[in-house]
């Protein structure tokens, strides 16, 4: 559709789009905004299906299945030659059909153009896609009238709060609990949003800030995706990850671990060193030696027992612990994930050992290890029929 089209399309509707116009063709339809305020224009529209069907999914989920749009025919003498409103989730079937009717009945070619206005009265509650109502309660709970443990907080006695949500989140997606997960999602958006309220209190950043930086950052560790570049240039992003991090504002230069946190949990943390100084050439080069550097680090923690040493036997068992997580890095296994769904294994089993044993009548001191030891094996057939695994 050319400029001219557009003109006249806005002209005849009397379109007020003081809050904003986006034009943009079909084919480019996965960059329409989330955060659109004013009025939406889709060019270049056709009558295939599979074309109609993706606009048809980036709206919704932009703007709601159930919200509608309004197709417009546009012929060079006429400037609406036909109009339809149609719901966003119909747009694929019943957007088709429409057009390829109407084009049929016309003598002329018709040029489309789909039109969407976000609702004045949603818009006055707070879009879907804004993080401002979030922002605005965080700020009336640390105002002077708010909430007095929320005006209490600071980062420092958030912190445990923020590591729960994340393990919750964790939980969920190993529970492959989506509903749960949409609910802890939220949880851990709260105490971002609640972090950079004391931010700007403080005169230091803001939630703005926050997503300015992330998308930048995203954008310049992706220039094979947001910039032209050539297969070479791909090549060299792919091997210069690492380069493109260290040139960041804020990063640590000094060493090679020190962007690692420290605050990582231990066995997560382990493997992040190893895959950090595996990079530079640090590593093993084949299995065999990561398999006996295991069994040697076994050697001596079985000695630092044997003599007693538990402070030396403490700093040897923790050796162990590094050197498996090594090994199984070798096999591209994460330690943490591993240890995790053995722990959940283990708290599925026990509660089957828990419910035979309350089932029984009895008290635990009434049964023997061997005894509790055939409720267990009990689960581990009931997780077999069930596919637990």
């Amino acid at each position: 559709m050319s400029i001219q089209n557009i003109s006249r399309l806005l002209d005849e509707l009397e379109l007020d789009i003081t809050q904003g116009l986006f034009v943009i063709g079909a084919e480019r339809s996965e960059d329409i905004p989330f955060d659109l305020n004013g009025t939406l224009l889709v060019a270049d529209l056709t009558e295939e299906h599979e074309l109609l069907t993706n606009l048809g999914n980036v709206l919704a989920t932009r703007f709601g299945a159930k919200n509608h749009i309004s197709l417009f025919g546009i012929t060079a003498t006429d400037i609406i030659a036909t109009q339809e409103t149609i719901a966003i989730h119909s747009l694929g079937a019943d957007g088709a059909a429409y057009m390829a009717k109407q084009q049929a009945l016309s003598t002329k070619e018709l040029d489309w153009v789909l039109m969407y206005q976000p609702d004045v009265s949603e818009a006055a509650i707070g879009s879907a896609f804004t993080l401002q109502p979030l922002i605005d309660v965080v700020a009336a709970l640390r105002a002077p009238d708010g909430c007095s443990w929320d005006r209490l907080q600071t980062h420092s006695t958030l912190r445990r709060y923020l590591l729960e949500e994340v393990y919750e989140v964790l939980e969920a997606i190993d529970n492959r609990d989506t509903n749960n997960l949409r609910e802890e999602l939220g949880d851990v958006l709260l105490q971002i949003v609640f972090h950079a309220r004391l931010a700007e209190e403080q005169g230091l950043f803001t939630v703005q800030d926050i997503i300015d930086d992330i998308t930048a950052k995203m954008i310049r560790r992706h220039p094979h995706v947001f910039a032209k570049a050539t297969s070479k240039e791909l090549a060299e992003t792919q091997l210069n990850w690492e380069a493109l991090k260290s040139q960041e504002p804020g990063h640590d230069k000094k060493t090679l671990l020190g962007g690692i946190s420290k605050g990582l949990p231990a066995l997560l943390g382990a493997q992040k060193l190893q895959e950090k100084a595996a990079k530079v050439g640090f590593d093993w080069d084949s299995e065999p030696p990561v398999w006996a550097k295991f069994k040697e680090e076994i050697a001596e923690f079985k000695e630092a027992i044997a003599q007693k040493d538990y402070e030396n036997a403490e700093l040897e068992g923790g050796d162990v612990l590094f050197s498996l997580i090594n090994l199984l890095r070798w096999y591209k296994i994460g330690g943490e994930n591993a240890l995790n769904r053995t722990n959940n294994k283990f708290r599925h089993r026990f509660a089957h050992v828990e419910r035979c044993v309350k089932d029984s009548g009895k008290s635990w001191k009434d049964f023997s290890l061997e005894e509790l030891d055939l409720f267990w094996e009990s689960a581990k057939v009931s997780e077999q029929k069930h596919s637990l695994k």
